[in-house]
């Protein structure tokens, strides 16, 4: 604009006009000043209205939560009020019923004394003498001991350590049916009468059970019914090599003789046995183990073999070089497969040495059942056989053929053979039982309900602890501490309280205006009772009344200030005074001796919070001018123990705190956090910071602004006290906040 003016006025040659481009020249700046102050300005207005509305916004939110919290606190009132009187209407149920089965108890006395009454003699109506104490006490007292002795017993029996239990279990694992005792002879038609011999072989075996089990502490008794299945399987053997081989002669060519040689010939044997088993054993209490050992009696009720082989037949003649095979009209065959169909085996009684040993799963299997796994061994050292030879069978297990075909030839079995007469089998089981067992109901035998005794009375007498003069009018509370019953009643004027109480345990305390309340004690009373209790009381001195005075000063200028001042008790929060200082910062109000939480506020200067101890003192407190960099300890903040989380007793502390910066939005702090000595350098940075986080996150919560506050945690780094010491630890844990900006607006408190 300067240039553009210069140059028209030198155009127009009228330098006579320089004076009045500059008069021009300083109104345009002024224009611009005046705009840019009016822009400022309208920016000021603009962020106070802003301010202001995040003020209301904060206050609203402020004032929400407050009916929140006295909705809710309204709703647990009314709740604990309900639940109150729910105990209440309970408490009368319980006593209205006891009253009615009283009354029941003595009609049907009235009623059994009447009818006693009117079958009695003439000669025994006359009106029995009432019993003295004494004979009341007996009589009582001989009762109690007949029922303490039915009821002993009763109660021996029922804690006996016992159980009862039915079950299933399954057995697998190997099995054999071991023979002995075949008297091998021979046929006298054979050319070499060698005899045969078996060798035996064991499968898989297993079996099925049920049955009962009793435990008495640690001993085990089982009995029960169990189906075994034997698996086995019977070589056969004459020679040296484990083959069978029979020489014939063939009559009447007595020069002829017929062999007949079988590799592989086995007799399988199955056997099935129903068994009663009878163990006794052992479960042990402290490792989960147990054993049991016993026979098992039963009887063969399946029994059948199998013979099979691969059968060589030849021929040979004195007259003929060699012998003739491979002839099947003369059946002469080569490894013929020879498999017979099953016969019958009849295995008989069977008696068996059983045992077994195993681990209780119930701490490991979470069932309604007692499951147990154990390895057993079951091998039977009695057995009757009974032998069914084939018809026109001689006494091996093959015959000679009889017709043209070379596998039809009649067969035994080993144990089927006239040999097999003197025969023993022992069947033999091992391997792995699962039990799983159901414990039975107990029986338990009632007991006998006492008599109701005799009704102890109980007296309280009631005095002046100064003087031992008797205190009339004391009201008396007397708790029964079993049910929650109470009576109240006052003392006469001689002191005395006297009534009828049920045996038990009563809660005693006594009140009266004057005095201190008695401390609650506990008295018990037994059957037929009658004591006297002395309870003092303690005047209550009157209390003595001072003055408290306090002058309030600028911590810098040691100007006074006007202030405001709330003051509550250590105890409680209950406000004892609250009012403004007058101008030279001075109040007094009257107290009694005691420790006080003076909250102090004004205008400019930080909130202040003082513990005092008010023994007729007057006190001098300073207040801080806010303004940048003053660093200020949040007083009555307190966490949990080793904790970031801030306790409910912080409550106003913090509010106090919140309030001041909503109402001063342009102050802006910065949080740190400070920890003792204890512990290590990681874990008290750690705690310190989270402190001042959970500070800086509360006010967050009451609506200030994140941006206005930053937080570190300095852990032991800074202390202000000795750490050797509990006072000094304690000063040590604090949370500071330090004014890191005020802002260009007028700081505001509120009071």
């Amino acid at each position: 604009m300067k240039r553009i003016i210069y140059i028209l006025l030198m155009a127009m040659g009228l330098a006579t006009v320089a004076p009045m481009v500059s008069v021009v020249d300083n109104r345009i700046a002024a224009v611009y000043a005046v705009d840019a102050k009016a822009k400022a300005k309208a920016q000021r207005e603009k962020e106070k209205e802003k301010a202001a509305k995040e003020r209301e916004k904060a206050k609203a939110k402020a004032a929400k939560e407050r009916e929140k919290a006295a909705a809710q606190k309204k709703k647990e009132q009314a709740k604990a009020s309900a639940q109150k009187q729910k105990e209440r209407d309970q408490a009368k149920a319980q006593a209205e019923k006891a009253k009615q089965a009283k009354a029941k108890q003595q009609a049907k006395a009235k009623a059994k004394q009447q009818s006693s009454k009117s079958s009695a003699k003439p000669a025994a109506q006359k009106a029995q003498p009432a019993l003295t104490a004494a004979e009341e006490k007996a009589q009582y007292m001989a009762t109690v001991a007949a029922i303490d002795k039915a009821n002993a017993k009763a109660n021996a029996y029922n804690e006996r350590d016992i159980a009862h239990r039915l079950g299933f279990w399954g057995l697998v694992g190997y099995s054999n049916l071991f023979t002995s005792g075949i008297a091998y002879d021979n046929a006298a038609t054979l050319v070499n009468p060698i005899g045969f011999q078996n060798k035996d072989k064991g499968f898989v075996g297993g079996g099925l059970g049920l049955g009962y089990q009793l435990r008495y502490k640690q001993f085990l008794m089982t009995v029960g019914a169990e189906f075994d299945f034997y698996n086995s399987v019977m070589g056969i053997s004459n020679r040296e090599d484990g083959t069978f081989g029979l020489t014939y002669l063939m009559k009447p060519y007595t020069s002829m003789t017929y062999h007949y040689d079988f590799a592989k010939l086995q007799d399988k044997l199955i056997g099935g046995f129903v068994q009663v088993p009878l163990l006794f054993g052992m479960e042990l209490k402290n490792i989960p183990l147990f054993w049991q050992a016993g026979v098992k009696a039963g009887i063969g009720l399946l029994g059948q073999s199998t013979v099979s082989g691969v059968m060589t037949t030849t021929i040979t003649d004195t007259e003929l070089i060699t012998g003739l095979t491979d002839m099947y009209k003369h059946a002469l065959v080569t490894d013929a497969e020879v498999e017979r169909p099953s016969t019958k085996v009849n295995f008989g009684l069977n008696v068996a040495a059983s045992a077994e040993i195993g681990v209780n799963l119930d701490q490991w299997v979470n069932a309604a059942s007692r499951l147990r796994v154990s390895v057993f061994a079951d091998y039977g050292f009695l057995n009757a056989l009974s032998y069914a030879p084939v018809k026109d069978a001689q006494d091996v297990p093959t015959q000679m053929m009889v017709a043209a075909n070379p596998i039809d030839f009649p067969t035994n079995s080993a144990l089927a053979t006239t040999s097999a007469k003197s025969a023993v089998v022992n069947p033999f089981l091992v391997g792995a039982k699962l039990a799983v067992w159901f414990d039975l109901p107990r029986h338990e035998k009632p007991t006998q309900e006492y008599p109701k005794a005799p009704t102890p009375r109980m007296g309280v007498y009631m005095y002046d602890d100064a003087g031992s003069n008797a205190l009339g009018g004391v009201a008396v509370e007397i708790t029964n501490v079993e049910t929650g019953k109470s009576l109240q009643k006052n003392t006469n004027r001689q002191g005395m309280l006297q009534g009828r109480f049920a045996p038990g345990t009563y809660r005693i305390s006594a009140t009266k205006n004057g005095y201190f309340p008695s401390d609650t004690i506990l008295q018990t009373v037994e059957v037929f009772d009658f004591d006297t209790l002395r309870l003092p009381l303690q005047r209550i001195p009157a209390p003595i009344i001072y003055t408290l005075c306090m002058n309030i000063y600028d911590v810098e200028t040691h100007e006074p200030i006007e202030a405001a001042v709330r003051l509550t008790s250590t105890k409680d929060t209950v406000v004892l005074y609250a009012g403004q200082s007058a101008d030279d910062g001075f109040i007094e109000t009257p107290l009694t001796e005691g420790d006080y939480i003076a909250h102090l506020t004004a205008t400019g200067y930080m909130p202040k919070d003082d513990t005092l101890r008010f023994v007729r003192d007057t006190f001098d407190i300073y207040m801080q001018h806010i303004k940048e960099g003053i660093k200020v300890k949040i007083e009555n903040l307190f966490f949990a123990t080793n904790k970031t989380y801030i306790l409910p007793q912080s409550e106003q502390a913090m509010s106090d705190l919140a309030t001041f910066l909503l109402e001063n939005p342009s102050v802006k702090i910065h949080i740190v956090g400070h920890t003792d000595a204890v512990g290590t350098d990681e874990a008290n940075q750690i705690l310190s910071e989270g402190r001042a986080n959970s500070v800086r996150n509360d006010l967050i919560k009451r609506g200030v602004a994140a941006e206005r506050m930053t937080a570190e945690g300095k852990g032991e780094k800074e202390p202000v006290a000795d750490n050797d010491t509990e006072e000094g630890r304690q000063l040590n844990r604090r949370v500071e906040f330090t004014i890191i900006d005020v802002g260009d607006e007028d700081i505001q408190q509120i009071y």
